[in-house]
């Protein structure tokens, strides 16, 4: 059985209403191999000092990883 393909949109659309969306997560290239995304450093996502959050680094590479896992040869 062949999976249905998901487009870009699709799987930004799968993310709303997460922590994906909070943190302000976009995923903005998908391939058979890889994913990108890109995340603000705002007021969600850095420590007191105006850094990036270690956490937040972290939530977006698990996220990325979980978006892979669940669309595995539909991208």
């Amino acid at each position: 059985m062949e999976l249905k393909k998901i487009s870009l949109e699709d799987v930004n659309a799968f993310n709303k209403n997460t922590m994906i969306e909070y943190l302000g997560i976009e995923v903005t290239e998908i391939g058979t191999d890889y994913i990108t995304a890109r995340m603000p450093v705002d007021h969600r996502t850095h420590q007191p000092m105006g850094l990036l959050h270690g956490g937040a680094s972290v939530a977006l590479i698990e996220s990325l990883g979980s978006i892979g896992s669940e669309f595995n040869g539909r991208i």
